[in-house]
């Protein structure tokens, strides 16, 4: 007879990182799956960029920011069974919606509750990770996670150009084509919502698929509740924690610094080289889509190289080193080849340039997610849900400030200023200390 203690633990924390990674594709797929089409709006709408900056860029990440703690603090409160399924519905929604109106004011009416749902979703998967990740594997795991982010943004800028053309070309829809693309990707994030549901749950040791063999490896000291506790600590707490004071400038820096690649990449291309994308490749906003989606491709190459790189700097620097170095590398990387960008001799090397700073700062995810965790102890999402926060008002700032310079044809500012936002984040990761929580009762 095979005794327990020969027993091999089951895989079901796996299952929860596939679910997670399906949701980060989500949730990046219905936030930029409207970046590829802004051609098209401005087009329809008969608006100016700084407009359509401050309706579909800038309202999103304000209310991303805004909402980041509340949604944090509630999947610290409730578990992420509940919240997260409920995040993931409001956002499937708000896109599904997105293919029924018309005028500038409804679109940022949805783009706002688009932001509010997607608030909690990064900070609650940070949290479940944490419950259900092992330490030494978390880098790797946190990385995935964020590499189906960017897959979800690949999809959105190669796929939603392509659906578009597949609309007009079997309903014969000349205008509108976009709707029915939104229309589809709301859809699929309701159906990932009912897998979830079934599937999930908040500890590993009420999963029926979990074994006590799987419970202990994850959680070796015993440490780990059965159900969330609800949490209390205050806002001031972590705002008066230095090592989080750092990640929210950390997060704003490294926001502003990769924004621009989701956000005006596409129609810069468009103004910047789409005589020589029609004249020899073709349709100029399917080509930029497609080159923009290559950014994506190397961010999620970036995703893992980085979440390994940081399991093993850890192992081998200790955890203060193992954090910074990824950080300080992607700040470095990205900085340089931004003030560089605008010098560079045709589209070809531009969209080499735009891919490697996606794949550096990309490289640093990994170190980021862990370094919350090592910090936030039990109050993981509140902590990083505070870093999302000051990360994405730079975004919403920087979107609408990018506008009004491309309005301007100012796009050499933009690139400066994305440089500049690499710097402070490099410099906050030299005073960074992982190893310094918020709260010295919710260590692990």
């Amino acid at each position: 007879m095979q005794s327990a203690s020969d027993v091999a633990p089951t895989r079901a924390r796996f299952l929860t990182l596939a679910l997670c990674i399906a949701m980060a594709i989500l949730l990046y797929l219905d936030r930029y799956a409207i970046s590829p089409v802004t051609g098209t709006l401005l087009a329809e709408l008969k608006v100016n960029k700084e407009q359509l900056g401050r309706t579909i860029f800038f309202a999103f990440f304000f209310a991303y920011a805004l909402f980041q703690i509340p949604a944090g603090w509630l999947s610290d409160a409730f578990g992420a069974r509940r919240t997260l399924a409920l995040y993931v519905a409001g956002w499937s929604l708000a896109t599904i919606g997105m293919g029924l109106v018309n005028g500038l004011a409804a679109i940022f009416f949805l783009r706002f509750v688009l932001g509010v749902s997607q608030a909690g979703a990064y900070p609650t998967a940070a949290s479940l990770l944490k419950r259900w990740i092992p330490y030494g594997a978390r880098g790797l795991a946190n990385s995935s996670v964020s590499m189906g982010g960017r897959a979800g943004a690949l999809l959105a800028f190669a796929a939603t150009p392509a659906l578009m053309l597949f609309v007009g070309h079997w309903l014969g829809w000349e205008t509108g084509r976009w709707r029915a693309v939104f229309a589809l990707y709301g859809v699929l994030g309701l159906a990932w919502v009912a897998v979830f549901v079934w599937m999930y749950r908040d500890s590993p040791r009420d999963h029926p698929w979990c074994n006590a063999k799987e419970v202990e490896l994850i959680a070796p000291r015993g440490t780990l509740a059965a159900t969330p506790r609800r949490p209390s600590l205050p806002p001031l707490a972590i705002f008066a924690s230095k090592e989080a004071a750092l990640m929210c400038v950390i997060n704003f820096g490294i926001n502003v610094g990769w924004v621009f690649l989701v956000s005006w990449l596409p129609l810069y291309l468009v103004e910047t080289y789409g005589d020589y994308l029609q004249a020899n490749i073709g349709d100029q906003q399917v080509v930029s889509g497609l080159m923009t989606a290559l950014t994506g491709l190397a961010g999620m190459i970036g995703n893992i190289l980085g979440g390994l790189a940081t399991d093993r700097l850890v192992v081998r620097f200790g955890p203060i080193w193992g954090r910074r170095l990824p950080g300080l590398s992607a700040g470095i990387v990205a900085a340089t080849i931004y003030v560089l960008a605008p010098r560079l001799p045709n589209v070809w090397w531009f969209v080499g340039a735009m891919a490697a700073i996606s794949l550096s700062i990309d490289f640093s995810l990994g170190a980021i997610w862990a370094s919350y965790q090592d910090i936030g102890g039990r109050h993981v999402a509140s902590v990083l849900g505070c870093g999302n926060m000051f990360g994405s008002f730079g975004a919403a700032a920087f979107t609408w400030l990018s506008g009004r310079l491309a309005d301007r044809n100012e796009w050499n500012s933009v690139f400066i200023l994305s440089a500049a936002a690499m710097v402070v984040a490099t410099v906050s990761w030299l005073l960074f200390d992982p190893t310094r929580p918020v709260a010295l009762d919710d260590l692990p």
